[in-house]
């Protein structure tokens, strides 16, 4: 079986780039053959505009040649895709994302972002719409973007597994990306309120209580998730978030908003999700406090619903039964 991925970057770190490498090694390992398209594919010559038309275009003179059983979409990248058997997969949604921070930026941004939400829109015509989240879901539905399956992400557990290290007096914090829309804002309150926390980011907060530290390998992210009390994650807008998800494989408890998968996880541990400041401060020093028992709650919840078995069965179910 032949495999096409069209999608954004190549070469960026971030949760699609890890899922492309994840969905290809699945698919590999039973004998397909995927071959992943991306702004790269085009070469050094192209206009910076219009790229979601250009990869899809330039994939479709390429399935000419390669002649896929299969091609897997990601976000507005299946745009101009055309392909009998096509999926698009969408981590998350821009319509969700320019409502849920409307307010903290400027109204150029929020414009911005819903016109890539129609993007979106155009690119789910005619395709089988998968998302990573029952949170997106709701999101795309609203928006008028029929969704037929939601398939939980997971994450590495030869990376991310419990650790027997010792606990350490610290949080750690791991974004990328905008400072309103990761809730560094949050953060650096919460520093200044005097938690002890480690910020792996690409940006930097200013805070006594604050160690800026930076991106590290997910090796050595794997060990801190073992190290630390709980991961603070007070994103304001999430498809999922594969942060909350590496630190439950670890065994490491969270604190995150009721965005992405912190709206599934409130139904079963309503201490990982805040809903305000003074929630996040709370319960910050009640879950860093009964570590152990929350580490617990939070290895159990990953393994019922991300579990990477679980993961991988549905993408092989869905892919070579289309």
């Amino acid at each position: 079986m032949k495999i096409g991925v069209v999608t954004s970057y190549l070469n960026a770190t971030g949760g699609v780039e890890t899922f492309n490498r994840d969905f290809k090694k699945i698919f590999e390992d039973r004998g397909h053959k995927v071959k992943i398209y991306g702004i790269e594919s085009l070469g050094g010559n192209f206009p910076k505009i219009g790229l979601e038309k250009q990869v899809g275009d330039y994939f479709n003179i390429e399935n000419k040649k390669e002649k896929f059983d299969v091609v897997l979409c990601n976000g507005e990248f299946g745009y101009s895709v055309d392909h009998p058997k096509a999926i698009n997969l969408f981590h998350g949604n821009y319509y969700g994302y320019a409502l849920a921070v409307k307010d903290l930026v400027e109204p150029e941004v929020t414009n911005e972002r819903l016109k890539r939400a129609e993007l979106q829109k155009v690119s789910a015509e005619g395709k089988t719409v998968v998302t990573v989240s029952n949170s997106s879901k709701e999101q795309l539905e609203d928006f008028g973007v029929d969704v037929e399956k939601v398939i939980n992400n997971s994450v590495n557990t030869n990376i991310f597994y419990p650790q027997n290290l010792g606990i350490k007096n610290f949080a750690i914090s791991v974004a990328r990306g905008r400072y309103y829309e990761k809730g560094l804002d949050v953060l650096k309150r919460l520093g200044d309120k005097g938690l002890n926390i480690k910020l792996f980011s690409d940006l930097n907060i200013k805070s006594p209580n604050i160690e800026n530290k930076g991106f590290i390998k997910n090796e050595d992210l794997g060990k801190e998730y073992n190290r630390s009390k709980l991961l603070l994650f007070p994103s304001r807008f999430e498809g999922g978030g594969l942060a909350s998800l590496e630190a439950m494989a670890c065994g490491c408890p969270v604190i995150t908003t009721s965005t992405g998968y912190g709206v599934d996880i409130k139904k079963q541990i309503n201490n990982f999700v805040a809903e305000n400041f003074d929630e996040f401060f709370v319960k910050s020093f009640l879950v860093g406090n009964e570590r152990e028992k929350y580490s617990k709650l939070a290895l159990d919840y990953f393994n019922e619903f991300h579990n990477p078995d679980k993961f991988k069965k549905e993408w092989i179910d869905l892919i070579e039964g289309i």
